[in-house]
């Protein structure tokens, strides 16, 4: 169960993650906030894990650095995260943030670096290979979901 003050961050960073991405849709032409964002986020066990599923993409398809997000979530809390807190998210943020490696292999290797990242990334490509949001799958579709179903076996490999 989340104390009060744990609730307060998860709902602050759902609030950044709806303001960041406003505008934007997902593959299946939802709204990105309430589509995936929320889908991932809810699969969170922790804070933490719910934190980092809101903003997962936010260094990635904004113009924000972790950094930037980061300042962005403290500024909308009552309290600023803690340094330990601080680190734990930025680290988890900054892995799964495909455009800081050379390659996709890269990427999915370093995330298994990390617990946190780990977990946030399976969730996302859990939602990522449900086909039944997108009305008319693609041959495409069905290729990424293939490679998503790869990374999923990896990463739940200990």
């Amino acid at each position: 169960m989340l104390g009060n003050q744990e609730k307060s961050i998860v709902q602050c960073a759902a609030a950044l993650a709806c303001q960041l991405h406003r505008g934007q849709v997902d593959k299946a032409g939802v709204d990105y906030f309430t589509g995936h964002l929320s889908a991932v986020a809810k699969m969170g066990n922790t804070w933490q894990e719910q934190v980092v599923g809101y903003l997962h993409d936010a260094s990635e398809d904004t113009p924000n650095s972790v950094e930037q997000v980061l300042n962005l979530l403290d500024e909308k809390l009552e309290t600023p995260l803690s340094e330990a807190d601080r680190e734990e998210l930025a680290t988890a943020l900054q892995l799964l943030n495909h455009h800081l490696t050379p390659d996709r292999k890269t990427y999915i290797q370093r995330i298994k670096s990390n617990a946190l990242a780990t977990k946030v990334k399976l969730h996302d490509l859990t939602h990522n290979m449900d086909l039944s949001r997108i009305p008319n799958p693609t041959q495409k579709d069905y290729e990424r979901v293939e490679r998503y179903k790869s990374e999923y076996d990896y990463l739940s490999r200990l």
